[in-house]
């Protein structure tokens, strides 16, 4: 009988649960394969086997070794990793227990998401594990149907993205008023790098690499994305004139907003209102 709660699903020392099909019953780009949780002792290893999948593993607590010589890693609390479709998967408890949960993925569109995610094998920090996203994956490839398995993959999908997200911290903080000051003051010419720095009390080149590394662009980019998407919204909701939308994005010079809007849109604001 299947137990709903991450305590109990975590009383045995391994849990597994596999899809019993080889392909899967949806066309789906990717697939989930199968989910687990293991609490192994120091010592413990998981006999070396070459897989064609995608696997996740998210560390609760302790320290597993993978991989073997200078090629491996650790991966410790609060950490994932991966192997990649093809790897020779090896692991070994490197403490006295080692606690963690793994997802399996498969299909024709995996070396698409492991690029498009900018997946990398060897562990980074993230936030504590979200047990009871993978006790939910595990009671929805228990489901045999189709509905489970297209719940299993938006399940999936999810505990992959919250992986590619930073820890939370001091950062993050910075991070959000950040956000908090883009929206706040997005109207303003005046806003700009520079002058988001030193409202944050922060250098530069600080900020730049902080925003980049949490956002996936630099701060002057996602300040002018943040313009455009306003933009966009006064161009379909408002009879506005091109113009004053323009001035009411930040955007100083008319011209200069159409330039942006057409390089990054592909349509000028005229055209985008007519869609």
């Amino acid at each position: 009988m299947f137990r709903n709660s991450v305590a109990s699903f975590r009383k045995k020392r391994k849990m597994e649960l596999y899809r019993p099909y080889s392909t899967g019953t949806i066309h789906a780009p990717v697939r989930v394969r199968s989910t687990g949780h293991y609490t192994v002792p120091k010592g413990w290893s998981d006999p070396p086997l070459v897989k064609p999948i995608l696997e996740l593993y998210w560390c609760v607590s302790g320290c597993g070794r993978f991989g073997s010589g200078a090629s491996g890693w650790l991966l410790n609390e609060n950490q994932v990793c991966f192997y990649f479709p093809g790897d020779r998967h090896e692991i070994t408890a490197e403490s006295a227990s080692f606690d963690y949960w793994w997802l399996t993925i498969d299909g024709p569109n995996v070396p698409f998401l492991i690029d498009s995610f900018r997946l990398e094998r060897p562990s980074r920090p993230v936030a504590p594990c979200p047990e009871e996203l993978f006790l939910k994956l595990a009671r929805e490839i228990r489901d045999l149907g189709r509905d489970g398995e297209y719940r299993a993959g938006a399940t999936a999908y999810e505990i992959l993205t919250r992986a590619m997200l930073p820890p939370s911290g001091e950062e993050s903080g910075l991070i959000l008023r950040f956000k908090q000051l883009v929206e706040e003051r997005y109207d303003d010419p005046a806003l700009s790098v520079r002058s988001l720095s030193a409202a944050l009390g922060v250098h530069r080149s600080t900020l730049t690499r902080l925003v980049t590394r949490h956002c996936g662009m630099p701060p002057q980019e996602y300040l002018t994305g943040f313009r455009l998407q306003i933009a966009m919204q006064m161009l379909h909701e408002s009879a506005v004139s091109v113009k004053e939308i323009a001035e009411a994005t930040g955007f100083s010079d008319q011209n200069y907003f159409g330039k942006v809007f057409l390089k990054r849109l592909g349509k000028t604001p005229t055209q985008m209102r007519r869609l």
